[in-house]
């Protein structure tokens, strides 16, 4: 759901990644009480529903389509996720596109999460 949530036409993946799609996982219920498990089911749906509002919205497929896909792990090779609206383009190692990412460092710092010593 990340990928797909990024910013259109920014959404890259390497070319021998994975992608996959699948619905929220109910903890095992063990020796709970069938309060509990019912509140964790409610939990989990309606964090399904919104999983499929935002994937459906991010991608341009149906909320149906999106519902059931999720049924199973769906596994999609970078060019499946490019078809299926999760990603844009394929990257490789000497591409521009990484060449412009910030380091961890330079990132930091222009998000003023480091302080410049003052000297």
């Amino acid at each position: 759901m990340l990928l797909s949530a990024g910013q259109k036409g920014k959404r890259f993946m390497t070319p021998h990644a994975t992608a996959m799609l699948h619905q929220p996982k109910v903890p095992s219920t063990g020796e709970r009480q069938a309060t509990e498990v019912q509140i964790k089911w409610k939990e989990v749906k309606a964090q399904k529903e919104v999983l499929v509002k935002i994937l459906s919205e991010t991608t341009g497929r149906s909320a149906s389509k999106v519902e059931q896909d999720i049924q199973r792990p769906l596994y999609m090779t970078a060019r499946d996720a490019i078809a299926y609206g999760i990603a844009d383009k394929i990257i490789d190692k000497p591409s521009e596109t990484i060449d412009k990412v910030l380091s961890t460092g330079d990132w930091d710092t222009a998000a003023g999460l480091v302080q410049k010593s003052i000297a």
